[in-house]
């Protein structure tokens, strides 16, 4: 038997040690045990989480920055984009924006005569709205019996054998609607700004009466049609038609 005064021998002083409980110096099994599952329950939660969040961010700033669809209602655009189609524009085409501003962080140039592209309202209505670009800064614009006239030079028209109309702008041929016949104009293009007109020019409400186009409200260039879906179903003969 050991004498109260002296130090507690070494075995004893090994038994406190191997007792956290009463040492207080370790987390019980029970607890530590409790912890592992938990910690194996949340942190694949956590992870699942965390790639949601990023994948949303990354869809966000694409759809921002990149590339979107979007829906058309009207036919002012037709036949090149009847009412119905969803639209596949590339918002990338004339510069990369900062996401829900207006500004560019990297400008390109264009867009050239005969693009179609999706501007903001110059009005400050929240619809987008489709154009094919007309004229460029600086270029006069006029229309006289149906036939445009840019830089006071006729946008030549071919009628052909199956009905259709083909304006040829730019130097690029695409399908025309029907006529309007008013005469309209001759108005010179402000400079940072374009002229935008609809295909189907008797049912558009373009420049002619909203006025030229601010070139920092443009969105992007339309690439293709992706699918024509309205009252009637869905119409795959219009699936990925290309916009021209």
């Amino acid at each position: 038997m050991s004498d109260p005064g002296s130090p507690p021998p070494a075995a004893e002083v090994a038994t406190a040690c191997l007792q956290p409980d009463e040492a207080d110096l370790f987390i019980p099994r029970s607890e530590r045990a409790f912890a592992r599952r938990a910690y194996r329950t949340v942190a694949p939660l956590a992870r699942s989480l965390l790639k949601v969040v990023a994948v949303l961010a990354i869809l966000t700033l694409g759809r921002s920055t990149l590339a979107d669809q979007y829906h058309v209602p009207t036919g002012s655009m037709w036949p090149t984009i009847a009412p119905g189609d969803r639209i596949l524009v590339d918002k990338s085409a004339y510069g990369l924006r900062v996401p829900l501003l207006d500004g560019y962080v990297l400008e390109r140039s264009g867009p050239r005569a005969g693009d179609v592209v999706l501007f903001a309202d110059p009005r400050g209505g929240p619809t987008l709205l489709v154009k094919r670009v007309i004229a460029l800064p600086g270029q006069t614009v006029m229309l006289r019996a149906g036939v445009l006239y840019v830089d006071g030079a006729a946008q030549p028209i071919e009628q052909r054998e199956d009905g259709t109309r083909v304006e040829v702008l730019g130097g690029v041929a695409h399908a025309a609607g029907e006529p309007d016949l008013a005469a309209f104009g001759p108005v010179v293009v402000p400079a940072d700004h374009l002229f935008v007109m609809g295909d189907n020019r008797a049912a558009s409400l373009d420049s002619r009466a909203m006025g030229a186009v601010p070139r920092e409200l443009l969105r992007g260039r339309v690439l293709r049609v992706v699918y024509h879906h309205d009252g009637a179903g869905f119409d795959l003969s219009r699936s990925l038609l290309s916009v021209d």
